[in-house]
């Protein structure tokens, strides 16, 4: 009767003490995780390649050149300051490989003269993918058998929010940016004045 007892005696402790060991462990564990990705926001390794261009028009026709091609690409202006010459826009497109996918962009253009015929852009831009889901519910025969749709509930879940990094993405703006600047400069530089 002693052995049995004994016995229980020494699970109990065991089992109390393998609690303990396991808080211990988790504590360890979640105070030693590494510091948050936000710290690093303004190492090199973070920086964005191929968001800025310096374009060789002056300010005023780089800023309409910015606009316009912001506009053929369906972006909606949000702000265009011209004081400060910062442009916020933001465009939304469904997914083409999965019609419950969109993804939302949005961007800002800061511009800056370098000197009278030279004007700097950046950019800076961001990526939503979001998911539509729709389910029905439904009305039941029993608590069990669904018969018919009562209504009808649309769900929305951002799947993934990031920088985008696409060099394609930025090159693809210079270029058509450079393309009209330098097309209104040329047909600005030929029209006689007078």
């Amino acid at each position: 009767m002693t052995d049995a007892t004994g016995q229980k005696y020494m699970f109990g402790v065991f089992q109390g003490s393998r609690w303990i060991v396991l808080l211990f462990v988790l504590l360890v564990v979640g105070c030693s995780s590494e510091p948050a990705h936000y710290e690093g926001a303004f190492s090199a390794s973070q920086q964005v390649k191929g968001n800025s261009e310096s374009i060789s028009v002056p300010m005023d026709v780089t800023w309409g050149a910015v606009l316009e091609v912001l506009s053929q690409q369906g972006f909606l202006i949000q702000q265009a300051d011209s004081k400060s010459h910062i442009i916020l826009a933001n465009r939304e497109m469904r997914s083409k490989e999965d019609k419950d996918l969109s993804h939302t962009i949005a961007a800002t253009v800061t511009l800056f003269p370098s000197s009278n015929q030279m004007t700097r852009v950046m950019v800076a831009a961001n990526q939503t993918t979001e998911l539509h889901k729709k389910s029905y519910t439904w009305w039941h025969l029993l608590w069990l058998i669904p018969v018919f749709p009562t209504g009808t509930e649309y769900t929305t879940v951002v799947v993934e929010r990031d920088t985008v990094r696409s060099p394609q993405f930025y090159s693809d703006f210079f270029w058509a940016v450079k393309k009209l600047a330098e097309g209104e400069k040329e047909s600005a530089q030929s029209t006689p004045k007078g």
